[in-house]
Parts: structure tokens; C-alpha cells; sequence
């Protein structure tokens, strides 16, 4: 119960009311968190913990157009490292212009700094 109340109020600093996030573990150290508005799913991040580090890596993330540029995608990778207490770490290789921009954002509050 603790844990919940703790995990709302991150929510709270990250994003809007009536947004929120979910962490689910797919198994064999598969991840996903999803973004919701009003229940309405609106974003998703997918990524593994690595084997040998500890350490984060995105395998896919994506946003709803009519939501982008509102701090989701952030939030979603701010939430997941919260939640396991590991960094992501920046992996070129499946990055979109929009993943670049965010990745080279110098405030950016996620990641391996």
C-alpha cells in the first residue's frame, strides 16, 4: 500500500492530473510502462533490463500524435527508472528524429547523464 501512494505522487510531479502510468513486467526482464489519459492508453514504452549491468534499454517508444509535446515520453522513462532504480542508457540504433531530439535534450531529467 505504501508503495501505491509513493508512485502516485511521483505520477503527480511528472505529469497532468488525469494522466497516469503504469509499469508491467513482461517476463525474462521485458518491461512496458503505459501512459494514460482518463484510462484512455496514449503512450508506451517497452524496454529490458540488461543481464549483465544494471542498466536500462529502450526497445521501442511511442506517443499518440495528439498527445505528443506534453511530457509523456519523459515521463514514461523518468517513471521506469524510478520504479526499478536503474538508468536508461541512450541506444542510437532504434532512435527516430523525435527520440534524437529527446535523448539530446541537456535538460532532460532521464538517463545516463
Amino acid at each position: 500500500m505504501g508503495q501505491r501512494i509513493l508512485t502516485m505522487i511521483k505520477i503527480k510531479d511528472l505529469l497532468k492530473e488525469g494522466y497516469d502510468l503504469s509499469l508491467k513486467d513482461l517476463g525474462d526482464n521485458d518491461y512496458k510502462v503505459i501512459a494514460t489519459v482518463d484510462a484512455k492508453p496514449v503512450g508506451e514504452l517497452q524496454f529490458i533490463k540488461s543481464k549483465f549491468k544494471p542498466v536500462l534499454k529502450a526497445a521501442a517508444v511511442a506517443v499518440d500524435p495528439n498527445y505528443q509535446r506534453q511530457r509523456i515520453g519523459s515521463a514514461m522513462y523518468q517513471f521506469a527508472e524510478k520504479e526499478l532504480n536503474m538508468k536508461f542508457i541512450k541506444t542510437d540504433d532504434v532512435l527516430t528524429g523525435s527520440g534524437k531530439a529527446l535523448w539530446n535534450d541537456p535538460n532532460r531529467k532521464f538517463g545516463n547523464l
